[in-house]
């Protein structure tokens, strides 16, 4: 076994590359999120994550058994961070956000989400990328946006609900879709569009500040 994982990892690369199992998941969970932010699902091949952690095509097969398995990978793992991140900045636990227990409104959700998303703009353009081409419910990620979408406006909504919004549903929808949008615009032109403050001039308009 160990032997064919040395030579599943190639030679020249071996002793560079003796990483403990979870070790080399994530660098080649940090090398796939750079290539497909760069050319989305149907645009990367394996073969550039494996350049990327010096590896060969089976090393990375190894661990994630196939492209889709290596792309819901990646997904689930920022996921996980940023909902760690998130979760630290409104001072709750992230289990409590991914169930939906909230207990803030609408507008510092909204903000926390923003200030995550522009400290890292690779990772932005990794999932806006993706969400355009899952559209098509043949993309491997198409379940996988559709239900963190679902997520995010049911959290969004019951925000609204404790702010005492009417329609509480359509606020968050409105919210989350100008929240895409100026990202969008921010990707588009990073020296031109300050994405903390265009969305804090919007909720501004959108939610006056009580003080």
């Amino acid at each position: 076994m160990a032997m064919a994982r040395r030579a599943v990892e190639g030679g020249s690369n071996a002793p560079q590359s003796r990483l403990a199992p979870a070790e080399r998941r994530e660098q080649i969970i940090e090398a796939a999120s750079r290539v497909i932010a760069q050319n989305g699902f149907w645009g990367f091949a394996v073969r550039q994550v494996a350049d990327e952690c010096g590896l060969t095509e089976p090393a990375v097969i190894y661990h994630f058994k196939n492209k889709v398995g290596l792309l819901i990978a990646v997904l689930e793992h920022r996921d996980r961070e940023d909902m760690t991140i998130f979760a630290h900045t409104l001072g709750v636990e992230a289990e409590d956000v991914w169930n939906g227990m909230v207990d803030f409104g609408i507008r510092e959700l909204c903000a926390a989400l923003v200030a995550r998303n522009a400290a890292q703009p690779e990772m932005v353009r990794l999932y806006t990328v993706l969400q355009g081409e899952s559209l098509n419910d043949h993309h491997p990620a198409y379940q996988y946006f559709q239900q963190r979408e679902e997520r995010v406006l049911d959290n969004m909504t019951r925000a609204a609900e404790r702010d005492g919004i009417e329609n509480p549903r359509r606020e968050a929808l409105a919210a989350l879709s100008m929240m895409d949008g100026i990202q969008v615009r921010w990707l588009r032109e990073p020296d031109a569009v300050d994405l903390v403050a265009e969305w804090n001039a919007y909720a501004d308009s959108r939610w006056p500040r009580r003080d």
